[in-house]
């Protein structure tokens, strides 16, 4: 029998905290200051104050979006051959999409990422069984920020098969990723038919969005490209407390931003995501690692299911400074609990120190951590050949199953087999060096990298996406504002590039 889906909230509970997110829509609302997304959504029959920008939405308007957002949909890598199904009981594990810094495997140092950190954990992630896709995972330093996003989709494209997803970082920006995806994917129709992108957009909590987000949401949304709608609201400073208070209004922020995403593209997929957490009252920080935030995560599932949406969390993460066993037991519990709640896309390899640094070996360990995971919600078949009765009146007393042709049959499929896990007795494992499964893990990446080769990118594809990125080059940070029809102030400073 399969492992149950865990489950902390009951039906009745459900009932009530959507009831309560619709009381929330109906009588607060959520302040919007994208005023062509105010427009779409007030045409539609929502309440909106053109002054304080506050937009307020009735039931119904909730339920039409529900019924247009699909349940499940088809994500496709860079090859269309590489695919994933979200939604169901799937399960898909990704890398995080945050850090900003790397613990060096050479000095041990923390130190910037850089472009080439992004080449090798595209290049890594690549050649994983159990992480299937990537994001805009490391942020690299050493170009200019104006061409992030070109450079990344770019070393996406050379580096993995796999699927891509990225933030909507407003309107210039958000054009540029579907411009440039579509030329992996053989043009926009294509584009639309068999997406590429999964997007993810973070509400501002408490009960307000990002205006120049919001618009490369809404550019996403016109391409149909998957959406993750995960909010970052925080018990007891940018949410109530009470956890039940939290996921009140962490509902009432995804399903107004699902609203307006269907109002503009009727069928676009929304997963419905969540960052949330409690506030370390001791110290007023983030605690993304602590047990509460599992606790959210299996909630968030089952409200999910209850609207027939594909979910989302940041799971298997931790505030640790170091790959130790703080980090462990963190990162094991909320991915655990994410996973046996049946979140169906868990963005969580590699991070520790709330997901902004990140460590190649860890990426590593997560991938073992993930492959047991797995094996455990399989939980234990039982039927003829599994019950073995024939195989124990065989054997008998005192006998030995190691080489009987049941145990060589079954082995494989009931066990998971570490590659990195040492369940050797202490003389073997001294005489193979005393390894950590640090070093062990930092063995295997570098065999990776120096042994796998990505299938290539087409030549053609690959020039016109270099041709796009040297055209990105030519813009400066103004260009980026114009386009978001902000208009910027002398402060002092120099310019960006």
């Amino acid at each position: 029998m399969k492992i149950p889906r865990l489950e902390v909230l009951s039906s009745d509970e459900i009932t009530q905290i959507h009831n309560a997110s619709m009381e929330i829509l109906e009588d607060v609302g959520v302040k919007i200051d994208v005023g062509e997304a105010r427009e779409i959504l007030k045409k539609a029959g929502a309440e909106v104050n053109e002054e304080s920008h506050m937009v307020k939405m009735p039931e119904y308007m909730v339920k039409e979006a529900l019924n247009k957002a699909p349940s499940q949909f088809i994500l496709y890598g860079r090859e269309e051959k590489f695919k994933l199904r979200v939604g169901g009981d799937t399960l898909t594990f990704t890398f995080s999409p945050t850090p900003v810094k790397i613990i060096d495997s050479e000095t041990g140092r923390v130190r910037e990422t850089t472009l080439k950190d992004v080449e090798n954990k595209y290049r890594l992630i690549d050649a994983l069984k159990y992480i299937n896709t990537s994001h805009t995972d490391v942020w690299a330093h050493d170009v200019p920020l104006t061409t992030l996003h070109a450079y990344e989709i770019l070393t996406w494209a050379k580096n993995t098969i796999k699927c891509f997803g990225i933030g909507p970082y407003g309107v210039m920006a958000s054009q540029d990723v579907i411009n440039m995806v579509s030329m992996v994917a053989g043009g926009e129709e294509e584009l639309i038919k068999k997406p590429r992108i999964i997007g993810f957009y973070n509400p501002v909590s408490p009960l307000q969005t990002s205006d120049i987000v919001m618009r490369g949401m809404m550019i996403f949304n016109r391409y149909k490209q998957p959406m993750i709608i995960a909010p970052e609201a925080q018990a007891g400073a940018t949410a109530p407390s009470t956890l039940a208070g939290l996921l009140v209004q962490q509902n009432a922020e995804i399903l107004s931003n699902l609203v307006l995403c269907e109002l503009v593209s009727p069928g676009t997929p929304v997963l419905y995501g969540t960052v949330s957490t409690i506030t370390d009252m001791r110290t007023g920080n983030i605690a993304l690692g602590s047990i509460e935030t599992g606790l959210i995560y299996a909630a968030s599932a089952q409200l999910a299911k209850f609207y027939r949406l594909p979910s989302r969390a940041l799971a298997g993460t931790s505030e640790s400074m170091l790959v130790d066993i703080q980090a462990g037991f963190e990162k094991a519990l909320t991915l655990f609990m994410a996973a046996a709640a049946r979140i169906n896309y868990i963005t969580c390899a590699g991070t520790i120190e709330s997901s902004i640094t990140t460590n190649m070996e860890l990426i590593m360990i997560d991938e073992e951590l993930i492959g047991m995971i797995r094996r455990s919600l399989e939980g234990i078949e039982v039927n003829e050949n599994t019950l073995a009765i024939d195989v124990i009146k065989e054997v008998g007393a005192g006998g030995s199953y190691l080489s009987h042709k049941h145990t060589l049959k079954n082995f494989q499929k009931e066990q998971y087999i570490p590659f990195l896990i040492d369940r050797s007795k202490r003389e073997v494992w001294e005489k193979r060096g005393s390894k950590s499964i640090i070093d062990v893990a930092r063995e295997k990446w570098q065999k990776i990298l120096k042994e796998h080769q990505p299938e290539p990118l087409d030549k053609s594809v690959e020039k016109k996406l270099l041709d796009y990125l040297e055209m990105v080059k030519k813009r400066t940070l103004d260009d980026y504002f114009k386009a978001e029809g902000i208009e910027r102030k002398p402060t002092g400073l120099p310019n960006l590039p």
